[in-house]
Parts: structure tokens; C-alpha cells; sequence
């Protein structure tokens, strides 16, 4: 781990102790972050589309990266709506999903998957970058499965 990670000079014994400890510091609680994503999936199956009232999960069956698409962008939504002036969606390419506009360290990256098992990351934040205006790969990762 880098330098700056939080994990650096951690016992990888007491990682789980310090991630507790991480999530406990971060502006939004848990609990918050499941009703949202919970809500704004509810919203998706709620929404009609034309004039005919055409519903998701009832005429439109789309692929699970449409629905990771839509969450991804009704959850970062939803919180600027409840919250406007300490959250915002991403405007730039080198903000993460949700910023936190008070400090950005807190800000989240937003990542679906319809595997019910597994945990996929993007191979890209594997890798060093080297482009300046990209995402940060630290931080806070939001993470939904179905």
C-alpha cells in the first residue's frame, strides 16, 4: 500500500478495525447510503416512460448494466437533492461519482454488479495513472450487488 493509504503501517490483522473505523468517519451513515440506493431502485421500477406509462420490470427488461447505469445516476442525484451545498453528481472527469463538496477526500465512487458473489472492480484502478484529470483511485467506493 502506499504511502498515504490508511492502511500503511496496519497489521493486516486489524484492517477490518480500521475499516470500521473509516466508515464511522465518513459524512454519510450507512444506513443512509442503503435507504438511497434502496429508493432510487424502487424509483427506476415507480417511473413511467411515454405516453403509454411503459415500466421497467414490467414492459422494458433492460440488461443489468443499464440498471447499474440508471442507479448510478439516480443515487448521486438524490443526495445533492437532500443535501446541496455538501453534495454533488460528478461534473469533471477527475471528480469521483458522488463529491462531498466540503472535502473531497469523502467523495465516492459508485459500483454495481448483478453477480451475487463476486466483487468486480475496474482492472483500470489496478493500474498506476499517469494522466493528469483522471479519477483519483483512493477514496470510498459505494458498492451495490443484486
Amino acid at each position: 500500500m502506499g504511502a498515504s493509504s490508511p492502511y500503511n503501517k496496519v497489521a493486516e490483522t486489524q484492517w477490518l478495525q480500521k475499516t470500521k473505523k473509516l466508515v464511522a468517519c465518513h459524512p454519510l451513515k450507512v444506513s443512509e447510503m442503503v435507504e438511497v440506493v434502496l429508493q432510487s431502485w424502487n424509483d427506476i421500477f415507480d417511473s413511467k416512460l411515454g405516453p403509454k406509462g411503459f415500466q421497467i420490470g414490467k414492459h422494458i427488461f433492460p440488461k443489468p448494466q443499464i440498471m447499474g447505469f440508471l442507479l448510478h445516476e439516480l443515487i448521486p442525484l438524490e443526495f445533492s437533492a437532500r443535501y446541496p451545498r455538501l453534495w454533488r453528481g460528478e461534473q469533471t472527469a477527475s471528480d469521483k461519482d458522488l463529491v462531498y463538496i466540503p472535502d473531497p477526500q469523502y467523495s465516492v465512487e459508485i459500483k454495481t454488479s448483478s453477480d451475487s458473489k463476486n466483487i468486480y472492480g475496474n482492472r483500470s484502478y489496478a493500474q498506476e495513472s499517469d494522466s493528469a484529470g483522471k479519477k483519483s483511485k483512493s477514496g470510498y467506493y459505494l458498492r451495490w450487488s443484486r
